[in-house]
């Protein structure tokens, strides 16, 4: 009986959260979205889809830092994998490898100042803004009698747009709260193509590094995955929803692209190798020469030996200090 109930108790409690989630979620995302658009639409000459453009640049704009932590998190892991592969090299034969490696890897990490959790930051905080902007266009513009009596209750008191409802959701001859689908041609298959290949585009510049050649083919997988599993799901989103993927997408690429340089997008053989070098520098690795072939690779040290020494070293220190410890406490 005790059992029953606490189970009971428990799914209550769950419920309970997740309502008070959805609506914390409404509060904070959906209704602040729903405002935003109203409003721009009527400073844009009442057209929405410059409205949503307009929401999507301001975005973007304000989601710089996280692009630029980012970015800065992806060049210093570039400029770490050359000690990270020689540094599996040197412990693969331990017993205890995969331990040892993960803890290597956590401190050069730490040493360098990378963060892996930072270099998934705006597509993290993407997720919850598109699930907030599919709710909020068709709140926007409700097709029902009922959903404008909606509207009006969530549109701000202070809000100068309130007595311009319902919107007109026409733009360049679609409608943007029906599905992309349903939109006429071109724009039907125009703008699931455009989805993808801009997202693989925000992709290819903003790519992981890959530690190993399973870790590569992997990401490789999923550059080309992703893309066309989003274009496919555009089919399903309102027009408005995939015009804002799309323009978040190019102007993602855009500021990467100022800030990486536009080699990032062509790949390593087009010029990136001295952002590369400079990332080495700004995540404190040193350059070093080969020692076999005397070039400098991606500026980055490969000596494989020197964490070992670094311990050695610091044992050497510790020896010294300890019979200074003993001679003070004699006295």
């Amino acid at each position: 009986m005790d059992a029953l109930f606490s189970r009971r108790l428990w799914i209550i409690l769950g419920i309970a959260i997740v309502a008070a989630a959805i609506w914390e979620f409404n509060l904070i995302v959906i209704n602040p979205m729903v405002n935003s658009l109203v409003l721009l639409d009527k400073i844009l000459f009442s057209n929405f889809g410059l409205a949503i453009i307009f929401f999507t640049v301001t975005v973007r704009l304000l989601m710089i830092p996280l692009t630029v932590m980012q970015t800065r998190n992806m060049r210093k892991m570039s400029a770490l994998q050359p000690r990270m592969k020689a540094m599996q090299e040197r412990l693969k034969d331990h017993p205890d490898a995969r331990r040892l490696q993960s803890a290597e890897t956590m401190k050069m990490y730490k040493r360098a100042g990378v963060s892996p959790v930072g270099c998934l930051g705006p597509m993290v905080l993407q997720m919850p803004i598109w699930f907030g902007l599919y709710r909020a266009i068709f709140k926007a513009v409700p097709a029902t009698p009922e959903g404008t009596a909606n509207l009006s209750a969530i549109l701000y008191g202070w809000n100068p747009a309130a007595s311009d409802v319902p919107l007109d959701s026409m733009f360049i001859g679609m409608d943007l709260v029906d599905l992309v689908q349903n939109a006429p041609a071109p724009f039907n298959f125009a703008l699931p193509i455009l989805v993808g290949a801009s997202m693989w585009a925000q992709q290819k510049i903003s790519a992981m590094p890959s530690m190993d050649a399973r870790s590569a083919q992997t990401n490789q997988m999923m550059l080309w995955m992703m893309p066309i599993m989003f274009g496919f799901f555009t089919f399903q989103f309102p027009a408005g929803l995939a015009v804002y993927i799309l323009f978040s997408n190019l102007i993602g690429v855009a500021i990467t692209a100022v800030i990486s340089g536009p080699g990032a997008l062509l790949g390593t053989r087009f010029g990136t190798s001295a952002a590369t070098a400079a990332a080495a520098v700004e995540a404190g690795v040193p350059a070093a020469e080969d020692e076999n072939k005397g070039e400098v690779i991606d500026g980055t040290a490969t000596v494989l030996g020197e964490d070992s020494r670094r311990s050695d070293r610091q044992r050497a220190r510790n020896a010294r200090r300890k019979p200074r410890r003993r001679r003070n406490r004699r006295r």
